[in-house]
């Protein structure tokens, strides 16, 4: 079979999982890929072979993933559980390196001892897509999903870097301790410090484009996307693990992004989610839609040869099995028992160890990065002789991988049931609704310097009183949304007879009308663009102006004037219009709205009335402290995002609240910019 015909299936395969997985809902989604795999392998005419360059699994699948996980990861987590990771990914690596690889020298002593170690390193990382497909079907504690998913980053890298210097010895018939021990050192701390070497330098040439206004959403896109085949190749080529330079790379890379926030930045992280959402998807899908193939024909001479009972294999995987999976729950057990919850600063009774001990081992099957690594393994020695037992070891490696997802996929569930969903109520969304802000005041806290103190102070003091509404408000009262509905239809509809009239400026007028179809768009969590623009074809004369006008004006044909004045003067409209609304319904005796709540938002466009009165003046040290204290704002914005995202994550608040939530963050967002534009 050719190689495209080739892509093409397993980009179908790899697509009708994605479907699947949606109608069998109780078998993870590597599982079901494998399966596709093997069926693909049994029912295609064609036979099907598989010969990739050992590098080209590194390079191509290694890479991207890893520097995605990096980037992605929940730094917070790793850090409170920094002791227990670093014992588990590079501990539990070597542990499994060596008790697999003497084991399996002992059992197939055609296998030489450095082949036996890549084995049992290629066996040490677990699977980061497999971990997080299994939530789907079982319960992990917080706590326990952060170990996992900084275990998955970060063993990914020992397992590689300790494969890697394994085959070399194996390849080269020699292994000196001293030597092999310098070059360990170099690899490691070469690719790491070499990772943020070239991290900085992105970061250098991103700012630059930016700086020049030369940057657009592809740009970033592309570019993040290039950076860890980029960042792979030269640490290749300079002898270093490229391994870790893109994990490193990843990591620092994404602290620089969390501090640049702003809407704009927002819509790219958007993009960008999206774009390395399909693209980890994919890579990983094809890994394991490969283990199917593999399975059933690409060890078909391995199976058939009359040298080694089918029996003695089968037996020989599920020995392997069992040790990885006994040195794993053995491991955690023992590195539970000496270490403390982060979170209450106290060790676990023994029973939650044991049942903690037993998720963490279940909950970590071998998968993608498995596959990739024995993948590498090179045809040819450096003496030119065939690479021992090549095959032998991928069969092993496989069976492995297997058995593992099997064990998680149908054992995990019951250790961890998951939970039904019957927690979707107002007072549980108020409460978690609490924790995530509170959440975010810490990091707030931790921000703080001598600078921005005063202007910190101010965010949290919004923040606390954002709490204290809703331990008073323990029920959502839908109300509030309606009445700020209600008044946006108001200005909406007064703004265009304004604009009409022209007594306002046409394109400043829309741009404000757009910010308000925004705003309803988020407070109904839904997109509302059809309606503002059926509302602009009814006033076709003026958005045809403003569209000419706005064309002349960027090709310079159009007399300058002051944006800034035509802004604050439609604000000012707006907020006379929302004012005498709301005014209108103080003095309704039927008001279909709470009262208090009508003065509170009365009060509010009030102060903003005020706030454009006084924006008039040329920059003031006012303007310039309203400014440090948006950026502060913007800054806890991010953090409440990213709190949201990894509430999702753990699954304590479910898809719709945390759509509410990022809507009603997305929405404040746009009422600080509007606040800002006037300073």
């Amino acid at each position: 079979m050719d190689t495209f015909e080739l892509i093409l299936l397993l980009f179908a395969a790899v697509l009708l999982s994605a479907v699947l997985e949606q109608i069998i809902p109780k078998v993870s989604l590597p599982l079901i890929q494998a399966g596709l795999g093997v069926a693909l392998a049994i029912f295609t005419t064609q036979p099907i072979t598989i010969s990739f360059n050992p590098e080209f699994f590194l390079l191509v699948f290694i890479a991207p993933l890893l520097f995605h996980d990096a980037k992605h990861a929940d730094k917070l987590g790793m850090w409170r559980n920094k002791n227990y990771i670093f014992c588990l990914a590079i501990g539990l690596v070597v542990a499994i390196m060596l008790i697999v690889g003497f084991a399996v020298h002992a059992i197939i002593p055609s296998i030489p001892l450095a082949a036996a170690f890549a084995l049992g390193a290629a066996l040490g990382p677990t699977d980061a897509v497999a971990v997080l497909a299994l939530k789907k079907v079982a319960h992990v504690q917080r706590r326990e999903s952060a170990l996992l998913a900084g275990e998955c980053l970060l063993n990914d890298a020992s397992g590689v870097v300790a494969f890697q210097f394994a085959i070399a010895a194996a390849v080269t018939g020699s292994f000196t301790v001293l030597e092999s021990g310098l070059a360990f050192v170099i690899s490691f701390f070469g690719g790491i410090i070499l990772g943020l070497l070239l991290a900085y330098l992105a970061h250098l040439i991103t700012v630059r484009v930016t700086a020049l206004g030369l940057d657009t959403n592809t740009f970033h896109v592309l570019f993040d996307v290039m950076l860890p085949f980029i960042i792979f190749l030269v640490a290749e080529l300079l002898h270093v693990s490229g391994v870790l330079a893109v994990v490193a790379a990843g990591l620092l890379l994404s602290t620089w992004e969390e501090r640049a926030i702003g809407p704009s930045k927002a819509r790219l992280s958007i993009v960008s989610s999206n774009v390395w959402g399909v693209i980890q998807f994919a890579l990983n899908g094809f890994v394991f839609v490969l283990l199917g193939l593999m399975l059933p024909r690409g060890n078909l001479s391995l199976i058939q040869s009359e040298d080694i009972s089918n029996w003695f294999l089968l037996g020989t995987v599920l020995g392997l099995t069992t040790v990885v999976v006994v040195v794993r729950f053995l491991w955690v057990l023992v590195s539970d028992r000496l270490s403390r919850d982060p979170e209450t600063g106290e060790f676990d009774t023994p029973v939650d160890r044991l049942r903690s001990a037993l998720i963490t081992t279940i909950g970590g099957p071998k998968g993608a990065v498995t596959l990739s690594i024995i993948m590498s393994t090179p045809f040819v020695t450096d003496a030119g002789s065939v690479f021992p037992e090549r095959n032998l070891l991928i069969f092993l490696a496989s069976g492995v991988i297997v058995s593992t997802l099997l064990l998680a996929n149908f054992l995990l569930p019951i250790l961890a049931p998951a939970k039904k969903d019957t927690t979707e109520s107002p007072e549980n969304d108020a409460l978690a609704m609490r924790e995530i802000l509170r959440r975010v005041i810490h990091r707030l806290a931790d921000s703080r310097t001598k600078e921005n103190t005063r202007q910190i102070r101010s965010v949290i003091r919004s923040y606390n009183e954002r709490i204290e509404r809703l331990e008073d408000e323990a029920n959502i009262d839908s109300s509030a949304d309606e009445l700020r509905i209600a008044v946006i239809d108001q200005q909406q509809e007064k703004l265009f007879e304004l604009i009409d009239a022209g007594e306002l400026d046409d394109i400043e007028g829309f741009n404000y009308l757009r910010r308000l179809a925004r705003a309803s768009q988020y407070i109904l969590h839904k997109n509302d663009n059809m309606t503002f623009f059926f509302a602009s074809l009814r006033h076709s004369s003026s958005f045809l102006r403003a569209l000419r006008r706005s064309l002349r004006k960027l090709m310079g044909k159009l007399p300058l004037y002051d944006d800034a004045v035509e802004r604050i003067k439609i604000q000012k409209a707006a907020d006379l219009i929302a004012i005498e609304y709301l005014m209108s319904l103080i003095d309704d005796p039927e008001c279909p709205f709470p009262l208090d709540q009508v003065t509170e938002l009365l009060f509010s466009f009030q102060r903003s009335y005020k706030r454009s009165e006084g924006s008039l003046p040329s920059i003031t040290t006012y303007a310039r402290t309203l400014d440090d204290l948006g950026e502060i704002q913007r800054m806890a914005y991010n953090f409440e995002l990213e709190e949201i995202r990894l509430a999702y994550s753990a699954e304590e608040i479910s898809r719709k609240l945390a759509k509410r939530m990022r809507d009603n963050v997305y929405l404040m967002m746009v009422e600080l910019d509007t606040n800002m534009e006037l300073a």
